[in-house]
């Protein structure tokens, strides 16, 4: 298999032990379960709104 266009699978990751997976999983559930259930700040409904609208207006120029 060549890997002359993707450089990328040339590249030895670094692996996290299963240790250090479930000390920083734990931590981000714990960071996340903060913040559920909180309401979406007004400025980021805006902007998803906005998104949404730049996508039907390209949906509607490929058809």
């Amino acid at each position: 298999m060549s890997t002359e266009g993707n450089p990328d699978q040339n590249v030895t990751r670094p692996r996290l032990d299963p240790d250090a997976r479930e000390y920083i999983g734990a931590h981000l559930q714990a960071i996340f379960a903060e913040i559920e259930g909180q309401p979406i700040p007004d400025e980021q409904v805006d902007l998803l709104l906005a998104l949404r609208r730049v996508e039907r207006e390209l949906g509607r120029k490929d058809t």
